[in-house]
C-alpha cells in the first residue's frame, strides 16, 4: 500500500476512536459522571486530542518544512479539542463558561490556520 494512504487510514481510525471516547468516556474511565455540567463536559475534552491527531494525519503528511508541521499540529489539535467541547456541550448541556471557551479556542485557531496556510505555500 501507498504510504500516504496508510497514514490517512490511521487518521480515520484515530478520528473514530476519538469521537467514540468523547461520546462515552466511561469506556476507559470508571470515574462517576460529575453533577456539575461544566465538569461533565470537561471530562470529554482531552479525548479531542486523539481527534486532532487523526485530523493531522488526514491532511498533513510531510514533516518538512518544520514551520508548516508545527502550525498544522497546533491547528489540528486545537480543532480536535473544539470538536470534543462542542460534542460535550451537546451531550451534557450548555453552560456560558463552555461557550466562552469555544470562543477562545476559535480566536486561537484562526491565527494558527492563517500561519499554516502562509507557511505551507
Amino acid at each position: 500500500m501507498e504510504y500516504g494512504l496508510i497514514i490517512r487510514v490511521i487518521g480515520i481510525v484515530l478520528i473514530i476512536v476519538g469521537i467514540v471516547l468523547v461520546w462515552n468516556p466511561e469506556l476507559v474511565s470508571k470515574q462517576p459522571i460529575p453533577e456539575d455540567t461544566f465538569a461533565a463536559t470537561e471530562r470529554r475534552i482531552w479525548w479531542g486530542l486523539i481527534i486532532g491527531a487523526g485530523i493531522l494525519l488526514m491532511f498533513h503528511h510531510d514533516i518538512q518544512p518544520w514551520m508548516a508541521t508545527i502550525a498544522a499540529t497546533a491547528s489540528a489539535l486545537l480543532f480536535g479539542l473544539l470538536i470534543a467541547r462542542l460534542i460535550g456541550i451537546m451531550l451534557d448541556g450548555s453552560v456560558l463558561k463552555q461557550w466562552i471557551n469555544v470562543g477562545i479556542e476559535l480566536v486561537m485557531l484562526l491565527p494558527l490556520l492563517w500561519w499554516y496556510l502562509r507557511v505551507r505555500s
